[in-house]
């Protein structure tokens, strides 16, 4: 699936939730109004009162209080997700895989790291669920604060080739916008059932209550409720099936894109399918994830109508139509017959994607990785010293050179960061430049541990050092802004002095200008080389303003304006803008590896991470 379409798709199925939940709110209403009338002719025929006694007014005051309660119910729910994946994975009593010594437990990481450096997003967190059943969810707003969360019953009962699959789809529902969608899909639900939930209370109280009178009213009340509620299950069950069975096969089908491979997700499903263990979650809070899950997690008594998820005989059909795994996915063969320039435009169409090769240079990068980087990349404190390391020069020879300026530049501002990142030196040389990216990516999904206070002091540090660099680079630049854009808002950091700083309205061309700008002279062009890769690339882009800004001109703070600003371009434009960026780079037909990663660094930031293979 084309990134970029599946972004706006994703939009649009946003849109047409929201007029699903409008539809469904004004469903409930009718019912409470209609359970209302009826009770009053009841109570009219019984009492002798005449039933339309009750006037308009009295309706719609009912009216607005059941839209009252519907909709604060659901800004509570949204606002108890706004963590993202990590929110989720706590309703779920999951637990966090940091290491393991099992076998098992570390194929599963070894497969994340290999989907995420693959595809050049950051590594999600994985969480394990303590559950028999074989299943899998991803959740979180972006990129950024996704995890993955797995069952037990899935890493002990499917092998590597199926696990891969199974991890597969779920990155597919990470880079195509899925779990946004799925966390306000969870918020504006739990609104339309908290009626029923009201009602099962107060039948409890009515049960509880000693008085004959007390107790019939509340009865009345909570049966009411139960049957609006019953209502809102019914409502929201159509909506939850109408919005997630056709993306299922869209995220199986991206998932044999990644892999090259139909027989691992395929053999998934069917080994789910005989799967003699229970099939679905015992966990309470499972109903209100169960359209985010890899099937389906809950029985439902009317299956066919509420489903979350397309049967597995349909899913299984669609990937391998002979049940024979020889389905094999057609696989571009561009690469060697197209030239440099052309073939990272290619890429740019794989944006949010990842294939079978992808996957093979993904695990070439870990290991390459010198595995002290690797271990200490795993922990929260040991990331923080890389990313420091990462954010000086990036060119020191010796030992002796990198100890000094590791002393003079962090030393001074943070002893025992200074002194990891020394002894991260003193183990290893500088990782090679190919490899410092999928680090990074590590490294995020470590420092997401740290509590609030803990980022605030190391964000510190990092800040202090981007500040008191003598000869700031771009380098620098991007290490700090990828990081810190990734753990900011996770982290819940708020300062009003950066808030009001990225937050500044720039013209879109000035925005554009500065990206551009920082990018064209990232390849070390100059003069009328640089003017000339510059204007290239700024024809790709809709705008006449676009201008070359000298480089001492260039900040820090301008920059991350820029790209926060860009963040907010649409999908086609953001593709426009890649393409731009491509041009640029690949302007006089060569890209060092040092383009390369700053190419795939920036694509990062602006949300639309490019894979390994770039």
């Amino acid at each position: 699936m084309d990134f970029f379409k599946a972004q706006d798709y994703a939009k649009r199925r946003t849109r047409r939730l929201v007029i699903m939940f409008a539809i469904s709110l004004l469903g409930l209403l009718a019912l409470t109004n209609l359970l209302l009338y009826l009770i009053f002719n009841v109570s009219s025929a019984s009492t002798g009162t005449a039933a339309d006694a009750i006037g308009l007014q009295f309706y719609g005051a009912v009216s607005a209080a059941v839209l009252l309660v519907v909709l604060l119910s659901s800004l509570f729910k949204t606002l108890s997700l706004r963590q993202g994946g990590d929110a989720v994975a706590q309703m779920m009593n999951a637990r966090l895989l940091v290491s393991s010594s099992s076998v098992e437990e570390q194929r599963l990481l070894n497969i994340v790291e290999e989907m995420a450096i693959a595809s050049g997003s950051a590594v999600p967190p994985v969480y394990i669920m303590e559950e028999l059943s074989i299943n899998a969810f991803a959740a979180g707003h972006s990129t950024e604060d996704a995890v993955i969360g797995v069952t037990r019953g899935a890493i002990q009962k499917l092998n590597r080739e199926q696990l891969q699959g199974v991890i597969a789809h779920e990155f597919s529902h990470i880079l195509h916008g899925d779990m946004r969608l799925n966390l306000r899909l969870i918020g504006l639900l739990h609104g339309i059932m908290v009626l029923g939930m009201m009602g099962h209370y107060l039948l409890r109280a009515a049960s509880a209550s000693r008085r004959d009178k007390d107790n019939a009213a509340i009865a009345i009340v909570g049966i009411g409720l139960l049957v609006i509620g019953a209502s809102g299950t019914f409502f929201g069950g159509l909506i939850k099936a109408a919005v997630s069975r056709q993306r299922e096969f869209l995220a199986d089908a991206s998932a044999v894109q990644y892999t090259r491979n139909p027989a691992g997700i395929a053999g998934a499903l069917k080994r789910i399918s005989i799967d003699t263990g229970d099939h679905y979650l015992i966990n309470p809070a499972a109903s209100q994830i169960s359209h985010a899950l890899f099937t389906e997690g809950v029985k439902h008594r009317f299956n066919a109508l509420f489903a979350t998820h397309p049967p597995l005989e349909k899913r299984i059909i669609a990937l391998d139509p002979q049940w024979d795994g020889q389905f094999v996915a057609a696989t571009p063969a561009l690469r060697s017959t197209i030239s440099p320039k052309s073939a990272a435009t290619f890429a740019v169409s794989r944006a949010g994607m990842a294939d079978e090769e992808d996957i093979v240079e993904a695990r070439r990068i870990i290991q390459n990785m010198p595995v002290e980087y690797l271990h200490a990349a795993k922990e929260p404190f040991g990331a923080a010293a890389i990313v420091c390391l990462f954010m000086l020069k990036q060119d020191f020879d010796a030992n002796a050179e990198q100890s000094r300026i590791i002393d003079q530049r962090l030393g001074r501002i943070d002893k025992s960061l200074a002194a990891e990142a020394t002894r991260l030196c003193r183990i290893h040389t500088m990782p090679a430049p190919e490899t410092r990216l999928a680090i990074i990516n590590i490294c995020l999904s470590s420092l997401r541990q740290l509590t609030v206070t803990q980022y605030k002091e190391i964000r510190t540090v990092w800040q202090k050092m981007i500040k008191t660099d003598p000869q700031p680079d771009l380098q620098s630049w991007l290490v700090f802004q990828l990081t810190t854009s990734h753990l900011d808002r996770i982290l819940g950091y708020h300062s009003q002095k950066e808030m009001s700083a990225q937050t500044q309205h720039l013209q879109h061309d000035r925005a554009l200008s500065i990206f551009m700008s920082v990018l064209t002279y990232s390849s070390g062009a100059s003069g009328v080389g640089a003017e000339m890769a510059f204007r290239s690339a700024a024809n790709l882009l809709s705008g006449t303003g676009i201008v070359l800004i000298p480089a001492d001109q260039l900040s820090l703070a301008g920059f991350k304006a820029a790209a926060n600003q860009l963040k907010l371009l649409t999908a086609a434009d953001k593709k426009r803008l890649l393409e731009a960026m491509v041009d640029c780079v690949y302007h006089d037909n060569k890209v060092t590896v040092t383009e390369n990663e700053l190419m795939r660094t920036m694509s990062e930031i602006l949300g639309c991470p490019l894979p390994a293979r770039f």
